[in-house]
């Protein structure tokens, strides 16, 4: 079993968690919440694709084709997945997961569901990239 893809899927999840943060803290501070917000996840969206694609899944190919159809699963998958997380957490809660964690309201209805997604992002990701896994490196 490969090791190196789900801990670099794992690095790559965390640097664009913080990397989402950092441009929300600068981007709200020229725009309104809801916009910084907005900017903030597609900024991410476009450096979780980059990342994902060359150090995670190590899909090489630079064909604008590769990458376009690339880019679209990915983000129509996490779209979807985003749709979910909107949808899971209220149910989760409602079917007993009300227990507040840390002082937080739903926080166990939220922690369920954020390990449920990365492991929903994980596979469909790889799926995404698989099949451009074995063409040759770099192709143009």
């Amino acid at each position: 079993m490969n090791r190196k893809e789900p801990i670099m899927y794992m690095v790559m999840g965390v640097s664009a968690t913080i990397f989402n943060w950092a441009m929300y803290s600068l981007f709200v501070a020229f725009v309104p919440m809801a916009i910084a917000n907005m900017a903030s996840w597609g900024v991410t969206l476009l450096f979780a694709f980059i990342t994902n694609k060359w150090f995670v899944f190590e899909s090489k190919s630079l064909s604008a084709q590769v990458v376009l159809k690339e880019f679209i699963a990915f983000a129509t998958a996490r779209g979807l997945t985003g749709v979910l997380e909107i949808v899971m957490q209220p149910n989760l809660y409602a079917m007993g997961l009300d227990q507040a964690l840390l002082g937080v309201e739903g926080l166990e209805a939220k922690v369920v569901t954020c390990l449920s997604l990365v492991i929903v992002n994980y596979f469909s990701t790889k799926w995404i990239f698989k099949a451009k896994r074995s063409m040759r490196p770099y192709e143009i």
